[in-house]
């Protein structure tokens, strides 16, 4: 029977068998326990456990605070918005000089389409 047949049957194998070679007996891992150092080390991971999530849910507030605020339309930027807006729609149809000098003017858009059109048909 192997060593393996063995432990399977409840029995050590030779492994967990110390020989003589290896010198004076070694003493148990853990065989007394230090409460205070247990205690220590539970409450650092605790610790940095707990600082770990409350940094990451300010990040993702203020992230998200960063955002909704780049979305969100104030009051001065919507008024000026409407100003241009206005300010292109009266270019857009009325007649005026864009420059004298080099004798440059506009007319409404519907009067250029117009043209343009005309033009085409023309050809």
């Amino acid at each position: 029977m192997s060593s393996h047949d063995q432990s399977a049957h409840g029995h050590a194998d030779d492994w967990h068998h110390h020989s003589a070679a290896e010198g004076v007996p070694q003493h148990e891992h853990a065989a007394t326990i230090n409460t205070a150092n247990t205690f220590i080390v539970l409450f650092v991971i605790f610790g940095f456990t707990a600082v770990f999530i409350l940094v990451t849910i300010l990040y993702f507030n203020v992230t998200v605070r960063q955002v909704q605020d780049a979305r969100v339309e104030t009051i001065g930027g919507a008024q000026m918005f409407n100003l241009m807006k206005g300010q292109m729609e009266a270019d857009l149809s009325t007649f005026g000089v864009v420059d004298a000098e080099k004798k440059i003017v506009r007319i409404p858009i519907d009067r250029a389409m117009d043209r343009v059109v005309r033009q085409y048909q023309g050809k």
